[in-house]
C-alpha cells in the first residue's frame, strides 16, 4: 500500500506542477492569437511532459521560479513524500498564501499511537485515485472495442479510406496502420476536404498524440484543469489541422470547407465518445470562425511565434535552480574562509604547519525571518585540521584532538555558528557566534540579535576585552605577558570580532587612539587578522610607525592551473584533478599528479595517480597557501559514443586507519575487478617520499604565475623561511 500512496503523492505533485504550466500555456496562447494554431498546439507538449515526468532539468529561466516553487534536487515537490509520517503535517512553506489555507485544512496530529491521521487519508485518496484510473481505462478500452466492431462492415474505397453507414462523421481510427472512415453518401466536394483533413492528422501522427494525451489525462483525472487543458489542446489540434488543409489547398476553399464542417457536425451521434480524431466531432463553431478568418501569416509573425514558443517551451519544461544548493555552495566558501583564518592563527607558530583540512558538518540549524529585512540563517560548522607534527601544537583551553590526530574546531568558547543573511540568491556573512557564548547570552535568538547590531557590538567587544587584558599584570612592560595572562580574552577579539574587529582597530589607529600598551596589543591583533595581507615586515616598529607603513595587500585573482602539455593521458588527469580540487572561494588551484599506470578494459580506462594539490591566494607579490594535500587515488573514465573518455568514478584514498586498505581496494582492473599485483605497495611506498611531485607542484605554480604576467611572488612559512620564489630559476621548467 505504501507504494500506491507514494505513487499517488508523486502524481499529485506532477499534477500541481502541470497546472501551473497549463495556466502559463493559456496565457501564452493569448499572445499567439494571430499566429498559426500549430504553435499553440505545440505548447501543450510542455503540459504533457509535466504530467508524465516527475523530474526535469534546472534553469534560471524557469516559469516556475515566478511562483517560488519548492525544489527537491531536479523534482518540484509541493506535497512531501513523508507527509504521512509528519507529526504536524504541512505542505510546502514556499507558496505562502496557498499553503496557509491548505495546511489549515490538513488534519492535525492527535495523541494516538500513530500521532498523525494522514496515513489513513492518503490511503483512502490513493485508493479512490487508482479506482478512477482503472474505471476510465476500462471505459476507454470498451468504447474503442465497440467502435472497432461497428466498423467491421466498412468497405474499402481506396488506399486506407473506408466507407460505412454505421457512422455520421469522418474520422481516423487505428494506431499502427491508421485508416480513414467516412460515412456513406458524402458528396465529392466534401470528401476532398475530409480526406485532406484526416491525412493531415495522419502525417502529424495526431492519431498517436491524442490517445497518449488522454492516457496522461486518465492518470490526472481528479484535476479539472487538466480536463480543460485536454479540451483546449484538442481544439488547437483541430484548428491547426484545418489551417494545414487551407494552406495546402488554398484559401479559396474556405466557404466549402466550413460548409463541410457544419454539415457533418449536424449529423454527429454519440458513437465517437472516446474516438480522438473525428472530422466534425468537436469545437465546430470555433473552427468554422477560425477557417473563415484564416489568412496566410506574414513571415515576421512566423519568426516571432517560433521564438516565443521556443522560449516558452524551455521556461515551462525547466525547474527553477535549487536555491538551497546554491546557497550552500556560497556558505561553504564562507566557512572555508573562516577555516583559513584559523589555520593562519595556528601557523603563527613557525613550528606548526597545517597540511590538510576537512569540513565534517555544515548544517542549517535555525532560520530567523523576523529579525531583519532578509532571512537570517544560522549554520553549525565543524571541521578538522591536520598538523604535520601534532606535538608542535600548543593546545589551549577547550581545544580538542580526535582519535586520528586531527585538530577539532572547538575551543573554550565551543564550536562556531555562522550567521548568514540571505537575499536574492546571494548570501552574506554577518558574523560568527560560538556555542558557548550563545548559552551564556541566553539563547541563539538573542545572540543573533546582538550580532545584527555588529558595529556597536564590535566596539564593545574590542574595548571590553582590551580593558581586561590591560588590567594585569601591572608590573610588566612586555605586551606578551598581558596576552599570556588573558589568552581567552585576547582570543575572543579575533574569534568574535574577525574582520569587523580588524576594521575597528584600524580606525582607532587612524584616529590616533593607539598609544602605549593599547597600541601594542591592537598592532599584534591586526597583524594576526591581516596575515599575509600585512606588507610590513619590520618587527622593530612602534604601533604608530607600523600603521604609517601599512599598505594592505589587495588580492590578485587568478584562475586555476591549466595543463599545456601534449600527453593525452596527462591532459585528462590534470583536467580531472583541477575539477575535483578547485575551490574558488579559497583561491586558485594548482595540481601536480604522479601517474603510476593505466588499465583499459571494455571501454573503461582506469588511471592510478598520487596528486599534490594546493590552493593559493596572491596578495601583491606574496603568496598565501590556503590548502595543501597529497592524496593517492584511482580515476575511472568511460568511452562515450564519440570515442572520448568521460569521468565515470573518482576514488581518493580514505583517511586514517582506512588509508592503506582503501588503496588496496581500488588497485583493481576497471571492469573485471582483478587485483593488480604490486601496485598498492608501490603507491604506499611512494607516499613516504613524494619530493618529485612537490617539486612539480612548484614548477607548475611557476608556469601558472608566469603565464598570467606575475614575475615576482614568494611563498614563506610563518617563521619567514622561503618555500617558493619566482626568483628561484630552479622552478623554471
Amino acid at each position: 500500500m505504501n507504494i500506491l500512496q507514494d505513487l499517488f503523492l508523486t502524481i499529485l505533485n506532477m499534477s500541481i506542477t502541470a497546472s501551473f504550466v497549463a495556466l502559463g500555456v493559456m496565457l501564452v496562447r493569448l499572445l499567439l492569437r494571430k499566429a498559426p494554431k500549430v504553435f499553440s498546439y505545440i505548447l501543450w507538449a510542455a503540459v504533457f511532459f509535466r504530467l508524465i515526468c516527475p523530474v526535469s532539468f534546472t534553469s534560471d529561466f524557469s516559469f516556475l521560479s515566478l511562483i517560488n516553487t519548492p525544489q527537491n534536487v531536479s523534482m518540484t515537490e509541493y506535497i512531501p513524500d513523508n507527509l504521512r509520517f509528519m507529526e504536524t503535517p504541512a505542505i510546502s512553506p514556499e507558496l505562502d498564501n496557498v499553503d496557509r489555507m491548505a495546511n489549515a485544512s490538513l488534519l492535525p496530529a492527535v495523541p494516538t499511537a500513530s500521532g498523525n491521521p494522514l496515513p489513513m487519508w492518503t490511503e483512502v485518496f490513493s485508493l479512490i485515485w487508482i479506482a478512477g484510473v482503472l474505471a476510465l481505462l476500462i471505459y476507454s478500452v470498451v468504447s474503442y472495442v465497440r467502435t472497432k466492431r461497428r466498423l467491421q462492415t466498412a468497405t474499402r474505397v481506396e488506399g486506407n479510406v473506408y466507407e460505412t453507414d454505421a457512422i455520421s462523421t469522418a474520422f481516423v481510427c487505428g494506431f499502427i496502420r491508421p485508416k480513414i472512415y467516412v460515412p456513406v453518401g458524402v458528396g465529392a466536394g466534401d470528401l476532398a476536404y475530409i480526406l485532406e483533413h484526416e491525412r493531415t492528422h495522419i502525417r502529424r501522427r495526431d492519431y498517436l498524440i491524442k490517445p497518449l494525451a488522454f492516457l496522461a489525462l486518465i492518470l490526472h483525472w481528479f484535476n479539472p484543469l487538466m480536463w480543460l487543458s485536454f479540451r483546449l489542446m484538442s481544439r488547437d489540434m483541430e484548428m491547426s489541422c484545418d489551417e494545414g488543409v487551407l494552406s495546402r489547398l488554398g484559401e479559396s476553399i474556405k466557404d466549402g470547407y466550413s460548409g463541410s464542417l457544419l454539415s457533418l457536425s449536424l449529423k454527429r451521434t454519440d458513437l465517437l465518445t472516446v474516438n480522438p480524431l473525428a472530422f466534425g466531432e468537436s469545437h465546430v463553431k470555433a473552427r468554422i470562425i477560425n477557417v473563415l478568418n484564416y489568412k496566410k501569416p506574414a513571415f515576421w509573425v512566423i519568426i516571432l511565434a517560433v521564438v516565443v514558443v521556443c522560449l516558452a517551451a524551455v521556461a515551462f519544461a525547466a525547474n527553477p535552480k535549487d536555491k538551497e544548493a546554491d546557497n550552500l555552495a556560497q556558505v561553504t566558501s564562507l566557512a572555508q574562509a573562516i577555516i583559513d583564518r584559523d589555520i593562519a592563527n595556528y601557523e603563527l607558530n613557525p613550528e606548526v604547519n597545517i597540511i590538510d583540512r576537512k569540513i565534517t558538518r555544515l548544517e542549517l540549524v535555525e532560520t530567523f525571518k523576523a529579525l531583519a529585512e532578509t532571512p537570517i540563517d544560522v549554520y553549525a560548522l565543524e571541521y578538522r585540521l591536520l598538523p604535520e607534527d601534532l606535538s608542535k601544537v600548543v593546545l589551549a583551553g577547550g581545544m580538542q584532538v580526535d582519535e586520528d590526530g586531527w585538530l577539532k574546531e572547538t575551543c573554550s568558547m565551543g564550536s562556531p555558528l555562522l550567521v548568514i543573511a540571505r537575499q536574492n540568491g546571494a548570501v552574506e556573512l554577518i558574523g560568527t557566534l560560538w556555542t558557548g557564548g550563545v548559552i551564556e547570552d541566553g539563547g541563539l535568538e538573542s545572540s543573533v540579535k546582538a550580532l545584527l547590531n555588529k558595529e556597536v557590538e564590535v566596539e564593545k567587544l574590542v574595548e571590553e576585552n582590551l580593558a581586561i587584558i590591560m588590567s594585569s599584570p601591572k608590573e610588566s612592560s612586555n605586551p606578551q605577558a598581558y596576552i599570556d595572562a588573558h589568552p581567552l580574552d585576547y582570543e575572543k577579539i579575533k574569534k568574535y570580532g574577525g574582520e569587523e574587529a580588524l576594521q575597528y582597530m584600524l580606525s582607532q589607529f587612524e584616529a590616533g587612539n593607539a598609544d602605549g600598551l593599547r597600541g601594542q596589543l591592537m598592532m599584534r591583533l591586526c597583524k594576526e587578522l591581516l596575515g599575509v595581507r600585512n606588507n610590513v615586515t619590520d618587527e622593530s616598529l612602534s604601533p604608530s610607525e607600523w600603521y604609517a607603513a601599512l599598505s594592505i595587500r589587495a588580492e590578485i585573482k587568478l584562475p586555476d592551473f591549466t595543463y599545456d602539455g601534449d600527453d593525452p593521458l596527462e591532459k585528462m588527469v590534470y583536467a580531472t584533478e583541477i575539477q575535483q580540487n578547485s575551490a574558488p572561494g579559497r583561491g586558485f588551484t594548482v595540481v601536480a599528479p604522479r601517474i603510476f599506470g593505466s588499465y583499459e578494459e571494455n571501454g573503461f580506462l582506469k588511471v592510478f595517480v598520487t596528486t599534490y594539490s594546493s590552493t593559493y591566494r596572491l596578495y601583491g607579490n606574496v603568496l598565501d597557501r590556503t590548502t595543501a594535500c597529497v592524496v593517492p587515488k584511482a580515476i575511472t573514465y568511460k568511452k562515450d559514443e564519440n570515442g572520448n573518455y568521460v569521468l565515470e568514478k573518482y576514488e581518493p584514498a580514505r583517511d586514517g586507519g582506512d588509508f592503506g586498505s582503501s588503496i588496496r581496494d581500488f588497485c583493481v582492473t576497471p571492469v573485471s575487478g582483478r587485483s593488480i599485483p604490486g601496485l598498492a605497495d608501490e603507491i604506499l611506498k611512494y607516499y613516504g617520499n613524494y619530493s618529485d611531485i612537490q617539486t612539480l607542484q612548484y614548477q607548475n605554480l611557476y608556469k601558472h604565475l608566469k603565464a598570467h604576467g606575475i614575475t615576482d611572488a614568494t611563498l614563506t612559512r610563518s617563521d619567514g623561511e622561503v618555500i617558493f620564489s619566482m626568483n628561484n630559476t630552479g622552478y623554471k621548467p
